[in-house]
C-alpha cells in the first residue's frame, strides 16, 4: 500500500512541481496539494497523511506553527520541512518540534526522495546543510562535550554515530549484529552519559565532535 502525501507550499508553481517527483512512484502518492496553511491546519487532520511536505514561509501561518499545531491533533503524522532556510535556529526549533526530515529546497531530486523514503521508514533525514548548521547552535555543546563522549566504550559510541545517522534501533542492530533490546540499552546509558533526553542533543553533539 502507497504512502499518502499532502504538500504545503504557498507558492504553487514549487508545490506541483514538488508533487511531479512522486508521478507514478510505487511507494507514495500525493493526496493533496495546500497553498495556504490555515486550509492546511483543517484538511490535513480530516485527510491524515502519512507524510506532510511543508515549506517554511507562508503568510498568516508560518511551517513550525502549522507542524506544531498537527502534530498536536496526529502524532503519528511524518513532517518533512523543505525550504530556503538552513540557519542554526531555524533547523533546531524544527528538530525540537518533532520534524522527522529537512531538506534545503537546493537539493537534487536523489536527495529529496532518499529523506522521504526515510522519514517513511520512521527515521529521521536531515540534509548535509542542515546538520552542519547545528554545529555551533547552543553554548551547551562544547569543551565540555569532550570529557562526555570519553567516558563512552566503543561499542556506546557506535550506538550514537548510527543514532545521529538517523538509523532505526532495529537498522543499528542490523549492523552491529547484536539484539534490539541491547541497542536501547546502550542507546539510554549514552543519552544519560552525555546529559541529553532529546535525539536531537545527539546529534548535535556527533557533528561537533566529527562523528558524522
Amino acid at each position: 500500500m502507497k504512502k499518502n502525501i499532502a504538500i504545503v507550499d504557498d507558492h504553487e508553481l514549487v508545490a506541483k512541481g514538488v508533487s511531479q517527483f512522486f508521478t507514478d512512484h510505487p511507494r507514495f502518492e500525493v493526496i493533496t496539494i495546500l497553498n495556504d496553511p490555515l486550509e492546511a491546519l483543517e484538511r490535513i487532520p480530516i485527510l491524515k497523511p502519512q507524510i506532510v511536505l511543508m515549506d517554511l514561509d507562508m503568510p498568516k501561518l508560518n511551517g513550525l506553527e502549522l507542524m506544531e499545531k498537527v502534530r498536536a491533533r496526529l502524532p503519528e503524522t511524518h513532517f518533512v520541512i523543505l525550504t530556503m532556510h538552513v540557519d542554526k535556529n531555524t533547523v533546531k526549533k524544527a528538530m525540537d518540534l518533532g520534524a522527522m526530515g529537512y531538506v534545503s529546497k537546493n537539493a537534487d531530486e536523489t536527495e529529496f526522495i532518499a529523506c522521504v523514503e526515510k522519514v517513511a521508514k520512521g527515521d529521521k533525514f536531515y540534509s548535509q546543510d542542515a546538520m552542519q548548521a547545528l554545529l555551533h547552535n547552543s553554548s551547551k555543546i562544547g569543551k565540555s562535550n569532550v570529557a562526555k563522549l570519553s567516558a563512552l566504550t566503543p561499542r556506546e559510541t557506535e550506538i550514537l554515530k548510527h543514532v545521529a545517522e538517523g538509523l532505526s534501533n532495529k537498522e543499528i542492530a542490523e549492523e552491529l549484529f547484536i539484539a534490539v533490546r541491547t541497542v536501547e540499552t546502550h542507546r539510554k546509558t549514552v543519552m544519560e552519559k552525555l546529559q541529553v533526553n532529546k535525539v536531537a542533543g545527539l546529534v548535535r553533539i556527533a557533528v561537533q565532535e566529527g562523528l558524522i
